[in-house]
């Protein structure tokens, strides 16, 4: 009994010590080769179409370059697009163009100052920025809204958009 007692211990604690050691041997191989290098000289901006309207279908567009100017071409690019003061998180993938060029379609639901934390990642480079823009029109009801904006009425609103239902309700009465 006792040498099935320290049978069953042994094989435990060599369990245990198998298990740590292919756990410290997986988490040093990933942090060892899947390191993304934060680039800080490469510069994005937002191509000027003209006004961007709550409602519209906007093709977005950004361009990216690196840090001799030239543009990058191939890269991977996503943004998060919010309002501040409203809850969105409008998440969208972009397509490459040509260039530095890339875009993606968004609907705009709400007006004012709205800012795209966007990031790009090419090879292991990762580059990280933001863009502050202005959305001029009026609030659009849920069915013409972006598929993938998680504004509702429901949460706390910002007070110019408080005032802007208001608007809209008593001229609908």
């Amino acid at each position: 009994m006792r040498l099935e007692q320290q049978n069953s211990l042994t094989r435990s604690l060599l369990m245990i010590a198998i298990v740590y050691c292919v756990s410290s041997i997986i988490f040093f191989t990933i942090a060892i080769f899947d390191k993304e290098e934060l680039e800080t000289d490469w510069s994005i901006s937002l191509v000027d179409s003209g006004s961007i309207w709550t409602g519209d279908a906007v093709d977005f567009h950004l361009y990216l370059e690196d840090e001799q100017g030239n543009p990058i071409n191939e890269a991977n690019m996503k943004a998060v697009f919010d309002r501040p003061g409203t809850v969105h998180q409008i998440e969208k993938r972009f397509s490459r163009l040509e260039n530095g060029l890339y875009e993606t379609e968004i609907i705009f639901s709400v007006p004012g100052t709205w800012i795209a934390m966007v990031e790009s990642s090419k090879n292991d480079k990762i580059y990280r920025n933001q863009l502050l823009f202005e959305v001029q029109g009026t609030i659009v009801s849920d069915v013409d809204r972006d598929p993938k904006d998680l504004f509702h009425l429901e949460q706390p609103l910002p007070q110019d958009l408080q005032f802007e239902i208001e608007r809209i309700q008593n001229v609908n009465r």
